[in-house]
């Protein structure tokens, strides 16, 4: 309920108040959340200390606080992309790395968009949805009913569809075969994962889901970049081992979580990790 009541205000402030004005007031709720002390702020605190080992108590609190104000920034976003065109996203997006994603759309084949709770991971979801591919999205539902309602509501608008959250690998793997996209976020366990991938890591699930359709896998976060404006960051694509024999294999699929550890410490105050993170980026 506590949920729900937050994320109606937050949705009425941006439906009703100037853009400026709608962020300070959301800005504001999330650090009235900081200071009270919340478990999503213990375990935020908890991932920053495991990704910036060594770092100053001080330090973590400071990216742990920064990173409650980035989401209340990014969440408001997220509600605006009920009320704006397409072009007016794509003109807010900047491509860092498109080589990489028109190779990817090039091929023909299904892709593992993996990425983590970065920057403003919805607009990516809605910006790449928006340019044609048909994307799919595995995440665990929110806790509340009426709050999930809203995220899909406000996915469906930009053609973003949902993986069934409790069984995800089969319906993965039909929409892998058809040439679709799905997009996984790193940072969250895995459901519903084949033998051979460990428990509660997205990385080697997405591995193995590779592995057994022959779909790429697309390294890509949507970085916060000042001005309001963002950038989406695509890497080459990975093609695992025992993928087709035609197609060669660039690197292990555990290798993509690596490189979104260096991302993420390069960005930590756009970390919105607020529960335990285990696995390749814990």
């Amino acid at each position: 309920m506590i949920a729900w009541l937050a994320y109606s205000v937050a949705d009425l402030v941006v439906r009703t108040v100037p853009a400026p004005l709608a962020d300070r007031v959301c800005v504001a709720l999330a650090r009235l959340a900081f200071h009270a002390g919340i478990p999503a702020r213990h375990a935020q605190e908890a991932n920053l200390a495991r990704l910036l080992g060594g770092a100053p108590r001080s330090a973590i609190r400071a990216r742990a606080r920064e990173s409650f104000e980035h989401f209340a920034l990014a969440f408001s976003d997220f509600l605006r992309l009920d009320s704006i065109a397409p072009e007016t996203l794509a003109d807010a997006v900047d491509v860092q790395g498109e080589e990489h994603l028109e190779a990817a759309r090039a091929a023909g084949r299904g892709v593992i968009v993996l990425s983590a709770h970065l920057g403003n991971w919805e607009w990516g979801a809605a910006w790449l949805a928006a340019r044609g591919p048909r994307v799919h999205v595995l995440a665990r539902p929110h806790a509340s009913a009426r709050v999930e309602r809203l995220f899909r509501r406000l996915r469906r608008g930009w053609g973003v569809a949902m993986l069934p959250a409790h069984a995800p690998w089969r319906e993965a793997a039909r929409v892998l075969r058809r040439g679709e996209w799905i997009a996984v976020m790193a940072d969250r366990p895995a459901r519903g994962r084949p033998s051979g991938a460990r428990p509660g890591s997205a990385c080697a699930f997405a591995a193995a889901l590779a592995r057994r359709t022959g779909a790429l896998l697309l390294p890509a976060v949507m970085i916060h970049r000042p001005g309001r404006r963002y950038a989406a960051c695509f890497e080459p694509a990975l093609v695992l081992e025992d993928a087709p024999a035609a197609v060669r294999s660039h690197a292990p699929g555990d290798d993509v979580g690596t490189l979104l550890r260096a991302v993420l410490k390069r960005y930590p105050g756009q970390w919105c990790a607020f529960e335990p993170v285990r696995g390749a980026l814990g």
